[in-house]
């Protein structure tokens, strides 16, 4: 019986030359980090987390703050990664909230309070994201064999042609390509991690660019208003806060528009090929 065909070692240390059943091929690429290393490793996928009935993907070193729910992979509700981000970023909501506290104790103007609780409630966000984000990590590793359901195939890894292997979707994150389809799998710099929410979220993002936008429409309404109106106490202020809204929610708009167009493949599957290596 011949040997199946498929990616094997070409001779040459992190390269692999695609076989097609009958003789080599002159395709040759990267071996994919798809394994772990030391007396405890497993390879990339999904498991069961030992003691739970979690379903978790584990990246081949740790686990990921993505499991199985309903059936389907999703990412959990409070995820940072990586955790030093979320603490980082909570220190730094901290201090600003402490510094706008100060401003509010000294002006004694209800209004001023505002804005410190609003930053204290982020930073209590990113620092309860961080922690449970680090819990995660801290996980026993795998102890029992891959879930390999058909909701969560083809995982990266998987072969069907001889062109598979990883492709850059943006300067940051790339995406398993089979061979023949692509996979949901796209590789970040913390790792492999599964992709299925990513249509959700570029729906998500799309709706709040729009929004924002739809908030300097109006603050450019509002000044447009007042400089049209009578002149008054008001007409100035109202100029003066229409232009602010305007080019503020503007400019977050067009940033949260632009992000998630660049960032369409990232977070939807491709409708077309690779090009060929």
């Amino acid at each position: 019986m011949s040997t199946p065909q498929g990616w094997y070692d070409a001779g040459t240390p992190g390269r692999q030359r695609w076989w097609d059943g009958v003789q080599w091929t002159a395709q040759e690429r990267d071996t994919p980090p798809t394994a772990a290393s030391g007396p405890t490793a497993a390879w990339m996928g999904w498991y069961q987390v030992p003691g739970t009935s979690d379903v978790r993907w584990w990246d081949g070193t740790v686990w990921s703050p993505y499991r199985i729910r309903d059936g389907r992979p999703r990412p959990d509700a409070l995820a940072v990664e990586p955790p030093q981000m979320g603490f980082f970023l909570g220190i730094l909501f901290f201090v600003l909230a402490m510094l706008q506290l100060s401003a509010a104790l000294i002006t004694q103007s209800p209004g001023n309070f505002v804005l410190p609780v609003l930053l204290l409630t982020a930073a209590t966000i990113w620092f309860v994201g961080a922690a449970y984000s680090r819990r995660v990590r801290t996980l026993p590793a795998p102890q029992s064999a891959p879930i390999l359901g058909a909701d969560v195939r083809p995982l990266p890894g998987e072969v069907e042609g001889p062109e598979a292997g990883w492709y850059p979707m943006t300067a940051q994150v790339s995406r398993w390509w089979t061979g023949s389809r692509w996979s949901w799998y796209i590789g970040t710099k913390f790792g492999v991690r599964p992709g299925h929410a990513g249509p959700r979220g570029y729906l998500a993002s799309m709706i709040v660019g729009w929004c924002v936008a739809a908030i300097a429409v109006a603050g450019l309404i509002v000044a447009v208003l007042g400089s049209v109106i009578e002149q008054g106490p008001y007409s100035g202020a109202m100029i003066a806060i229409g232009i602010i809204v305007t080019l503020l929610f503007g400019g977050l708009a067009v940033f949260t528009l632009l992000l998630t167009r660049s960032r369409r493949n990232a977070m939807l599957l491709p409708t077309s090929p690779p090009p060929l290596r």
